[in-house]
């Protein structure tokens, strides 16, 4: 066998497998800056689910006006269980999977909101104007996050969306306490 005619091809071969691998690493590098987010976020829903579901169990009979109680606990239970099978996927190294659970249980948080929302309404110009772009936000997020997972186009950036409100709510937070640090209260 020739091995100087083989070398350039045999060099050829090794870049484009550096460049694979190199390719490769990045991309993980990525992924592995989503799955803590994910696993946080999947931690939060299932918190906010259960906190929904225990004002049955807490002795209130009655936890809202009206079926719309009973709707907020109905929903929060799926909430809870949308954001344990999530954190499961997330665990099994699942992101599509984990990414479309977050989704779900975004849309299961949004759910449950909808009685109070459809008794008192929503106010953009008073103190709540958070809680009404939240609830705006909520479901363009969780269908977007969603729709990317499932087609698999980009699975990332998928992950990144349905967990942008956990990474806004850490950077706020975090932002909060260096004010607090610098001025004091």
């Amino acid at each position: 066998m020739n091995y100087a005619a083989a070398w350039p091809d045999g060099l050829k071969s090794i870049r484009e497998h550096m460049m694979a691998s190199k390719k490769r690493s990045n991309e993980s590098m990525a992924a592995k800056a989503v799955w803590p987010l994910l696993f946080l976020t999947a931690a939060l829903h299932a918190y906010l689910g259960l906190s929904l579901v225990a004002y049955v169990f807490m002795g209130v009979s009655n936890p809202a006006s009206g079926p719309g109680g009973w709707i907020v606990a109905t929903t929060g239970g799926l909430q809870a269980v949308a954001a344990t099978a999530a954190f499961v996927l997330a665990a099994r190294r699942d992101l599509r999977g984990a990414t479309l659970a977050v989704a779900g249980s975004i849309m299961m948080g949004w759910f449950s909101t909808l009685p109070s929302v459809a008794e008192q309404g929503l106010d953009f110009r008073g103190n709540d104007r958070i809680a009404s772009v939240y609830f705006v936000l909520s479901p363009i997020i969780a269908i977007v996050a969603g729709t990317l997972a499932w087609r698999n186009l980009y699975p990332i950036a998928a992950a990144l969306i349905a967990t942008a409100t956990t990474f806004a709510g850490i950077v706020f937070v975090i932002a909060f306490a260096i004010a607090i640090a610098t001025y004091g209260f």
